[in-house]
């Protein structure tokens, strides 16, 4: 199967519809799509997926890496630093889950790989995130712990 570089996907000529698509087809594709054909795995599936992401983007510091969660609209990023190998991002206004109601799950995994993929990168370590809070388990952002190892 052929890999595709960013910059080929990156390649859109749609003179009169743009390149944004609304974000309910993002989210039916997301969160119904993957489920329906992964079932239980699909966490983990976009998981992966998303650290792909991340490594292939890619991000020198802690700005740029702040810059490309932005550029992406995947979210508005607030970082906390607790030591060399523990960091929070909190999402705010998250791709995935903002606005979503109340339903006991956290599902934000795309999201979750797409951070641990970048700080990968800042840091030049391994990364692995976990999701801590999101807007469907009563917060009004998404919280992940990334751990450097």
């Amino acid at each position: 199967m052929k890999e595709y570089t960013v910059e080929e996907i990156k390649n859109i000529v749609r003179p009169r519809l743009g390149e944004y698509v609304p974000l309910e087809l993002f989210r039916i594709l997301r969160i119904i799509g993957m489920r329906e054909i992964l079932g239980e795995s699909s966490g983990a599936a976009l998981y992966m997926i998303g650290k792909k992401v991340g490594n292939m983007l890619g991000a020198d510091n802690l700005d740029d890496f702040k810059n490309r969660i932005m550029e992406l609209k995947i979210g508005i990023p607030e970082i906390e630093v607790v030591d060399e190998d523990h960091i929070i991002v909190k999402l705010y206004e998250c791709i995935t889950c903002a606005g979503f109601s109340y339903t006991g799950e956290m599902f934000c995994d795309m999201e979750s790989g797409i951070i641990a993929g970048l700080l990968e990168k800042v840091y030049g370590k391994r990364a692995k995130s976990t999701q801590k809070k999101s807007w469907s388990v009563g917060f009004n952002y998404c919280e992940f712990h990334v751990l450097l190892f």
